[in-house]
């Protein structure tokens, strides 16, 4: 008999990375949740064998329904789209907690559920006492505690999944992206609000990983649920991804490192946003992970199987 894995924004990055997973696997089916089953994505979806539903994560009812009969369950949340639509950090982390929220309590009321995984991030305020706050991290991370505390029922199936730095950062993020710097003779520059020296954790391709990190998770529940998981294969400075950058594009590169207050500046509330994360991350050396996260090796994921922040880069090439 079949199981059946919700995929909370499957027409997005990460949900539809575990989706397309999920639907090349015998024994699996795929519930494909959207707002808007009317897209060329959720139609796409549906035509590889999904069966696409709507939901919504501020409707809880909703959810519900959309879970039903799940074995397992793909959630995750978008702080980025309150902060892009006007909400300050602040709000934008209590929208994205209240929806989290939503979203564990509906599968907490799913019999059928095995296994919940839920793609957050680490607390920065934990991590440095509250000297080095950033929104979009610590939201989710009180949403980690929230489960372990108020659900535990829930956390006793629930896989923590954190994410590392997108390559695909590069294509479509515009703060993050190289830009030709006119009058200088053909140089591309990235201007950051951090050392080039900086080291952050990398995800691989986020079309891909986590996807191939979901299944194994799910393939593994004795090693997997109550524990946080890293998509962190590689670990790089931010001067050495933009070294990649030139090697992958053939262009001559510039790091331009400037002030948070500058960066800010220019790219107002979400620049600072990326700035805050960045000065958290230069508050370790190793770059930023979970305590005990379960290693890939462990999982069994073979370094052949996720595409690297340089492989991703050279699927991107026409969009760099």
């Amino acid at each position: 008999m079949s199981k059946t894995i919700a995929v909370i924004g499957a027409t997005g990055a990460q949900g539809g990375s575990v989706a397309r997973a999920f639907l090349k696997l015998d024994g699996w089916k795929v519930r494909a949740i959207t707002r808007n089953t009317s897209s060329d994505s959720a139609k796409k979806l549906a035509s590889e064998g999904a069966e696409v539903v709507s939901a919504n994560t501020d409707d809880e009812a909703s959810l519900v329904k959309a879970f039903e009969g799940a074995t397992a369950v793909f959630a995750v949340t978008n702080f980025w789209e309150h902060l892009f639509t006007g909400s300050s950090p602040d709000e934008s982390g209590e929208k994205e907690a209240e929806q989290a929220k939503k979203l564990a309590r509906a599968a907490s009321r799913t019999s059928s559920l095995e296994h919940y995984i839920w793609s957050t991030l680490p607390s920065a305020k934990g991590a440095t006492n509250g000297k080095y706050p950033v929104p979009h991290l610590d939201y989710k991370a009180e949403v980690n505690d929230w489960i372990q505390s108020d659900l535990p029922d829930l956390h006793a199936k629930t896989t923590y999944l954190v994410l590392g730095f997108y390559p695909n950062n590069f294509a479509n993020f515009p703060n993050l992206k190289p830009f030709e710097l006119p009058g200088s003779w053909g140089k591309w520059v990235q201007v950051m609000p951090t050392p080039p020296s900086a080291v952050i954790p990398v995800s691989g391709d986020i079309n891909v990983t986590p996807g191939l990190w979901a299944r194994q998770i799910i393939a593994k529940p004795e090693l997997t649920k109550g524990k946080f998981v890293d998509i962190a294969p590689e670990v790089l400075s931010f001067g050495e991804m933009l070294k990649i950058y030139g090697e992958v594009t053939g262009r001559q590169t510039g790091y331009l490192q400037v002030s948070v207050e500058d960066f800010t500046g220019v790219w107002g509330i979400p620049g600072k946003e990326i700035a805050d994360q960045f000065t958290f991350g230069e508050q370790f050396t190793g770059g930023w992970g979970s305590i005990g996260s379960i290693s890939k090796e462990d999982l069994g994921i073979k370094d052949d199987e996720w595409p690297g922040f340089k492989q991703t880069l050279e699927s991107l090439k026409d969009q760099l």
